[in-house]
């Protein structure tokens, strides 16, 4: 009978452990891909916010009043004479996903011409209902949040803004790209989002579930350096 050493059994499972981690690798990898596609994806929020907080949405439309829509064609100049009731419309559009020209990605729902949300009170009441919190300080909000304006002081949300940091939003009626509180008299409520500012593009972002396994993949690899200096 042949008996095999103890080296040679080690060496034959090597190539195990070394499969094993590769697949806790890519599991890591997975995870984090999967949980940075269901979350907000606020980096592509801010973008359309700065693409078309002066032009009207990538479905061509701009409430002019707070009944009926007009067509006037995406990326065409906002009217600059009128106010205007495009703002939660403008808000939908950066943070949902018009077919056209999807922002953040959220699912916010239409019942108009238009896509999303077109009035200000419904759409901070629909971000409630998906997990949006309110917050003491404009320093408590991040990038992709959003700022609700009660001017009349009755209850009722009239103007819905994007937070884009730095103390700055973009808004339509009127467009503009400016401080967070123009109108220190409105009662202000601050949204955050649940979901997290995602890094600039080319950095890596590993959620808890990811790093763990990371973690236990280098144990793994260890393992492995330890079992072959010891044969």
């Amino acid at each position: 009978m042949t008996r095999t050493s103890s080296k040679s059994r080690g060496n034959g499972s090597m190539p195990r452990l070394l499969a094993v981690v590769l697949l806790l690798v890519l599991v890591a990898a997975q995870s984090t891909s999967v949980h940075a596609q269901a979350s907000y994806n606020r980096l592509s929020a801010l973008q359309y916010a700065q693409k078309y907080w002066s032009k009207v949405c990538s479905d061509g439309y701009f409430f002019a009043d707070s009944e009926t829509p007009s067509l006037l064609g995406a990326g065409e100049p906002v009217p600059m004479g009128e106010e205007g009731f495009d703002c939660a419309h403008f808000v939908s559009c950066c943070i949902g996903s018009e077919p056209n020209e999807p922002g953040g990605g959220l699912e916010v729902p239409s019942r108009t011409l238009t896509y999303g949300e077109p009035g200000a009170q419904r759409l901070v009441n629909w971000l409630m209902t998906q997990g949006a919190t309110r917050v003491a300080t404009i320093s408590d909000m991040v990038p992709g949040d959003v700022v609700a304006y009660d001017v009349d002081h009755n209850g009722w949300i009239e103007h819905v803004a994007l937070y884009m940091g730095d103390g700055l939003v973009t808004a339509h009626s009127i467009s503009r790209y400016s401080g967070w509180n123009p109108k220190p008299e409105a009662d202000i409520i601050l949204l955050h989002l649940p979901s997290p500012y995602a890094p600039p593009p080319g950095r890596l972002s590993f959620d808890w579930i990811g790093w763990g396994v990371v973690a236990i993949a280098l144990v793994g690899l260890l393992s492995i350096i330890c079992a072959v200096n010891y044969h």
